[in-house]
């Protein structure tokens, strides 16, 4: 296997270099061109394809590092974003000799219609992640919290979920706390599917000043996380608005997150069971409360339209 920092070489390849997609016609490139704006164009819209089918599309595997290699080496891309991670597309990609296709991608044709359109047919990761502000209090034996938050589909990144959560606490403790967390769903393609979920199990809370930091960071469940919030707190997100605000301004950034949500996917044994992730994000809380409860969270959620 073929393998620098920024691209990676499959072995073996899931598609030759001179693959060309049933149904697909070709399209140059251009500087200021993205997969996020080839997948805004109306027929790709039409047929429901995000940037990530576009990518399956032309090259049939989803892996950020083989994406690049295929960028390279078949679309003649040799402009990099401003991280530095990945290819972008420029007009003069057309006239790199050394590409298999240079300058090319292919786009699903108009399709007649008896005929079906084209079928991406890797498995769904069914993977949101995003950003929540939590706030909670308990009081003796019983508590409540609540949280509100926005998430972004990873197979689908021009679709955001809304999530609302109602947790009521059992146990021992006393104050108020509150924060950002980190919001990660396994198992759920749409919201309708999450509404009415509950989930539940032990769990306590320190908030206790300047040294929440400390003790939060320190908590080893929240460890397999930190690639996901280390990408977050590069883009610069506070809030959950505030996410997709930056996402949709540098959708190159998104492909960081991927790459973080497929290293997290593989740490937790890539299970595929519906699921949500709420954890405190150490640098973005307040308050002060120290208690130990069980907590049992009801979840609704909706497509997110803002």
């Amino acid at each position: 296997m073929y393998t620098t920092g920024l691209i990676t070489q499959p072995k073996p390849l899931p598609s030759e270099l001179k693959y060309v997609p049933d149904h697909g016609e070709a399209h140059a490139v251009a500087t200021g061109e993205s997969w996020w704006t080839l997948a805004e164009l109306p027929l790709v819209r039409q047929l429901h394809m995000s940037a990530g089918d576009l990518c399956y599309f032309n090259f049939k595997t989803r892996n950020p590092r083989e994406i690049n290699w295929y960028l390279h080496h078949k679309v003649g891309c040799r402009l990099l974003t401003h991280d530095r991670k990945n290819y972008m597309f420029s007009s003069a990609d057309r006239f790199n000799k050394d590409a298999a296709s240079p300058g090319i991608v292919y786009l699903p044709a108009a399709i007649p219609v008896h005929r079906t359109a084209p079928k991406v047919d890797e498995p769904r990761l069914d993977m949101w992640v995003g950003l929540g502000v939590k706030g909670g209090t308990m009081f003796a034996v019983a508590g409540i919290e609540t949280m509100e938050g926005l998430a972004v589909g990873i197979d689908q990144p021009h679709k955001w979920m809304a999530l609302q959560a109602s947790t009521t606490r059992l146990g021992l403790g006393w104050g108020a706390s509150g924060g950002v967390c980190l919001i990660v769903v396994t198992g759920v393609r749409e919201p309708s599917e999450l509404t009415g979920f509950m989930s539940g199990g032990g769990d306590f809370t320190l908030a206790l000043g300047e040294n929440w930091d400390k003790i939060a960071k320190a908590r080893g469940a929240a460890k397999k996380f930190m690639p996901i919030m280390d990408v977050i707190a590069k883009i610069g997100a506070k809030t959950p608005h505030g996410l997709k605000t930056a996402l949709k301004a540098e959708p190159d950034r998104y492909g960081d997150l991927v790459k973080a949500v497929m290293q997290f996917r593989e740490t937790i044994g890539c299970r595929e069971e519906q699921n949500v992730y709420l954890v405190d994000i150490p640098w973005l809380g307040t308050g002060a409360e120290a208690s130990l409860f069980h907590g049992v969270a009801t979840f609704t959620a909706l497509w997110d339209s803002g």
